[in-house]
């Protein structure tokens, strides 16, 4: 079992290296490409956090809690 692991261990790092170094390359996806995804992401984070802070207002005032509270 131990072997087995040292095994895993020496196929798992090289493999991950150059998977790493594979995805890092222009070869799957370039750098701008990124870029739009990450502000696109974003976008969509902000959006979630104000519908989140909305939801909480809206809570806040049905079970009328105060600031005092928190």
């Amino acid at each position: 079992m131990i072997s087995a692991f040292f095994t895993g261990v020496v196929v798992a790092i090289p493999t991950s290296l150059v998977m790493m170094k594979l995805l890092n390359s222009s070869l799957f996806i370039n750098n701008s490409e990124l870029l739009d995804m990450n502000q696109k992401i974003s976008v969509i984070i902000h959006q979630l956090d104000d519908f989140r802070e909305e939801r909480r207002e809206e809570r806040e005032k049905f079970l009328n809690v105060s600031d005092d509270t928190k």
